[in-house]
């Protein structure tokens, strides 16, 4: 099993008592901001130092929250930073792009410059991103699907043409090409089991499943494979990424202790304050909008330790509790190749960050990489991995 870490590049300083939307240009420091992305690079060069497969970003617009307005752009600092760390973004908010012909090119340069370290990723984002760039929210769909047919097109066509509701281009010669052949992996989130469906038609894409309980995310991956199978697909734990929040320490204790103020300032204050008054302006803007489609898949602020843990959205403890933990997840909901940890929750302090991750590095990834995935059936469905974990 690989392990990527995930990170929404939080603006390091805590903000408690002045979130909502928009929180106001008064409260940004520019030299918070360059700390924040400064602690970022630290973070991932150690992340390679201790054996992490990759780094994942994600893409906000207009909040602390996260201060990654483009993952391309950093990525490519961060691939100058590393040497042979995987580098992702999940992802590319496509919906908000005016042109996903230069999202196409963008990451075909940054495949190029790596020498075939990218992994591209593509995402529709938070209700709230369309808001930002007033691009009208029931349209967003419809911009995403099509914007992946088209740089999946431009990557692999000779002269690429596309004639379709949202873009139009004529006889395309792109260049440079992605280094990888005939294109990079290619990462897609979901939530949806309209989304889940889509993606599992195609062969091209993988699923990033998050932000769910787990038996939801048992029930979103039966469903995927279903389809899958039904178009002739056949399914590998590779083809699932599968996303976590996670902390570790010496013991269970201190890293409930840590790890519980972090993570109510990100679940209660960051995602609840900023999302909801996001989302009531968007509901006076559009009053025909169904809230049901666009709330949160959980209710964020009442989210804290227990309560995430319970769930299975948070895994934390000692390293070997943690492993154990999400062992049994990966046995309930079918498995999966990829881990996507999300580690930095909130205005975590830096030096707590990299204890965490330097004893994941020391007594986690080493298990992590021993479990191995035995191929699907016809079906879609692997039997049990080898390394199997039985709680006592």
């Amino acid at each position: 099993m690989d392990i990527f870490t995930f990170d929404f590049v939080p603006y390091k300083r805590n903000l408690t008592g002045h979130l909502g939307y928009p929180v106001g240009r008064q409260h940004y420091d520019p030299e918070i901001a360059a700390e924040t992305y400064q602690d970022h690079i630290e973070q991932f060069q150690l992340c390679e130092e201790v054996g992490f497969d990759g780094i994942s970003l994600n893409e906000h617009h207009g909040s602390p929250y996260g201060l990654d307005n483009s993952p391309n752009v950093f990525l490519a600092y961060i691939a100058h930073a590393t040497q042979r760390i995987k580098l992702t973004m999940l992802g590319n908010l496509l919906p908000i792009h005016g042109h996903p012909l230069r999202v196409a090119e963008e990451l075909a340069m940054l495949d190029t410059l790596t020498r075939g370290r990218l992994i591209a990723g593509f995402v529709r984002g938070i209700p709230r991103e369309p808001l930002v760039y007033s691009v009208p929210i029931h349209e967003t769909r419809t911009r995403f699907n099509e914007a992946i047919e088209v740089i999946l097109g431009a990557w692999t066509q000779d002269l690429f043409t596309h004639d379709g509701p949202h873009y139009h281009y004529d006889s395309v010669d792109m260049w440079p090409r992605p280094y990888q052949q005939p294109h990079p992996p290619v990462w897609v989130g979901s939530i949806s089991e309209e989304s889940t469906r889509w993606i599992a038609r195609n062969p091209a894409l993988q699923i990033a499943v998050n932000f769910l309980p787990t038996p939801q995310v048992k029930r979103q991956l039966a469903i995927f494979r279903e389809e899958a199978a039904s178009v002739g697909r056949m399914i590998a734990d590779a083809d699932i990424i599968y996303g976590r929040h996670l902390f570790v320490a010496e013991t269970q204790a201190e890293a409930e202790r840590i790890a519980r103020p972090h993570v109510e300032y990100y679940f209660q204050h960051l995602l609840h304050e900023i999302n909801s008054a996001a989302l009531g302006k968007l509901q006076k803007l559009n009053p025909e909008i169904d809230f049901d489609k666009i709330k949160p898949p959980f209710d964020y602020g009442t989210s804290n330790l227990d309560n995430l843990k319970e769930r299975g959205l948070l895994l934390v403890g000692t390293p070997d509790r943690v492993f154990r933990d999400l062992m049994d997840q990966y046995n309930e909901v079918g498995g999966f190749g990829t881990l996507l940890a999300m580690i930095r929750m909130g205005a975590m302090p830096q030096d707590v960050l990299l204890r965490c991750i330097r004893l994941i590095g020391e007594e986690l990834i080493p298990k992590l990489h021993a479990v191995s995935h035995p191929a699907a059936d016809k079906n879609g469905v692997a039997p049990a991995p080898s390394t199997r974990v039985l709680v006592n």
